[in-house]
């Protein structure tokens, strides 16, 4: 596997039997922007397998780790107990923040080499990702942040009530940690923070993500959906400036929405911008249209 520089594609589980080879052909067709990895038939053969393997376990008769499951205790656990291996391959929908630090540190300790390909959303894209030593991005992955977590007190409370800014009682509330709502979404907040901080990943991370999810978000007019139902798709660019030498290489992965490689995640939600979308359920339940009204 080449070492590379640059931007790039993606995939789904519903679909992954079938997806992968459409995407394994699709995405090599792209027109590069930048030096991507040379794809390798023997380790496209271990992702697809993974994709059909369900769980955490070695794939038949090779000493590959595939991690094809959410991120919870049930699940990391056996990924502890497993023997040593050459590699892991991670795909996952991701899972609780706080939990996710636990798998973190398990794979820390592990210290295998780990092929990102398929879906790492959510607590994959934001705790597992930035805490990996080695990590290779396959071109099947699209890696989505979840929610705007880094928002402050002040927007979070108005982000629903047409910007309404907290009064003193909310605020003093809020400080003293008995609004509830607020004090789980600083739960993650902090947990983000110290996480990367003990990863010696810069917060930039996630705030970047964070702040652009909000301004797309602000931008479209059409509604709002609470912080946490938005999605940030991170780049190559991204995963380049603040995971440096952390990566072996990167194929060319999903860049955006509108991006070839991401066929087959379209029907998952409603992009409001190139880079951030909102899954279909939390869209039709805040009633909102395909365009914004400013548009």
């Amino acid at each position: 596997m080449d070492t590379i520089k640059g931007k790039g594609c993606s995939m789904l589980r519903l679909g992954f039997a079938t997806a992968i080879s459409c995407l394994l052909i699709g995405s090599m067709a792209q027109t590069a922007q930048a030096e991507w990895a040379t794809p390798d038939p023997a380790l496209d053969a271990e992702v697809q397998a993974c994709f059909e393997q369900d769980g955490v376990g070695f794939l038949p008769d090779s000493d590959v780790i595939c991690y094809n499951a959410a991120i919870f205790p049930e699940e990391f656990l056996q990924l502890n107990d497993l023997e040593p291996a050459s590699r892991i391959i991670i795909t996952s929908p991701g899972g609780n923040v706080a939990t996710a630090r636990g798998m973190s540190t398990i794979l820390d300790n592990r210290a295998e080499s780990v092929v990102i390909a398929g879906p790492c959303m959510s607590a994959c894209a934001m705790v597992i990702l930035p805490g990996l030593d080695e990590v290779y991005i396959h071109r099947t992955a699209h890696i989505a942040v979840h929610g705007i977590t880094m928002i402050p007190f002040g927007r979070w409370y108005g982000w629903l009530k047409d910007d309404e800014e907290p009064g003193s009682v909310a605020t003093l509330i809020a400080q003293s940690g008995y609004n509830l709502d607020f004090a789980l979404h600083g739960s993650g907040t902090t947990h983000m923070r110290a996480h990367l901080e003990g990863q010696g990943i810069d917060v930039g991370y996630i705030m970047d993500v964070s702040d652009a999810m909000e301004a797309d978000a602000r931008a479209f007019t059409s509604c709002r959906v609470d912080v946490k139902d938005y999605w940030g798709i991170l780049n190559a660019e991204h995963l380049q400036t603040y995971l440096g030498d952390h990566l072996t290489g990167m194929e060319p992965f999903v860049q955006s929405w509108s991006d070839p490689a991401n066929a087959a995640y379209l029907e998952w939600g409603h992009p409001i911008s190139d880079m951030t979308y909102i899954m279909n359920r939390s869209f039709g339940e805040a009633e909102c249209s395909e365009v914004s009204a400013s548009e």
